[in-house]
């Protein structure tokens, strides 16, 4: 009788297991058959690094194998101007025993003016839990775009945005409010060139106190 394949991968398996019973002697195997993880330099950077698909390209197929599996148990993130930052604690298993596990403490940034900065920060967190485990080669900058520069929530851009939303609060008509943003406009602008996702977020708050304003309007007026 020709065995399936799932038996065949449970055997396998088994086989594996009777021969590294650890967590440390699996991760010791893996370690053992990662070679080099080639750099590669993608468009708008000006440096090669070892990016977070490439580690995971070449380390979770050995994880799996030799029956290792990683995942986070605790993450905490904090956004300052542009940049997120991520604190992450990623824990390593056996899959035959929850027991049998490390965790190993490890932290991301990502740099980013639009949504993508989280993103960034996790996958570099990770890419580098995996690295400092493997005891693997790291590139030289992380996961993001290396000309975006870092912004400071007290530089001139961010106060100037925080006084638009100041005096969004207080308008209290359609006509001081769109006076407010005409009063903010060069601001506006200057901030928009150096980070448009503090911008947005202002304008934002513009649109949805515009809203409210008309709606009141409109109700006076019924």
């Amino acid at each position: 009788m020709t065995p399936t394949a799932e038996a065949v991968t449970t055997k396998e398996r088994t086989i594996v297991a009777e021969k590294i019973r650890t967590l440390l002697q699996r991760l010791a195997a893996v370690q053992g058959e990662v070679d080099y993880i080639q750099k590669e330099k993608k468009a708008g950077m000006r440096y090669s690094i070892v990016s977070h698909d490439a580690v995971t390209a070449k380390v979770r197929p050995l994880m799996v194998k030799h029956g290792v599996l990683y995942y986070p148990v605790f993450l905490k993130t904090e956004q300052v101007g542009n940049r997120t930052q991520a604190m992450m604690i990623m824990r390593f298993v056996s899959v035959d025993d929850a027991q049998d596990y490390i965790e190993v403490h490890t932290a991301g940034y990502g740099i980013d003016d639009q949504d993508k900065g989280p993103g960034k920060a996790i996958s570099y967190a990770v890419k580098y839990a995996l690295l400092k485990t493997l005891g693997l080669e790291s590139g030289d900058d992380p996961d993001e775009d290396q000309d975006t520069v870092h912004v400071n929530p007290a530089d001139e851009h961010n106060l100037a945005m925080a006084a638009f939303e100041a005096d969004i609060a207080l308008a209290d008509d359609v006509v001081l409010l769109e006076m407010t943003a005409a009063k903010h406009k060069v601001a506006i602008e200057k901030a928009t060139a150096v980070n448009k996702a503090r911008v947005l977020l202002a304008r934002q708050a513009y649109a949805q106190k515009l809203k409210v304003l008309k709606d009141q309007l409109k109700e006076k007026t019924q």
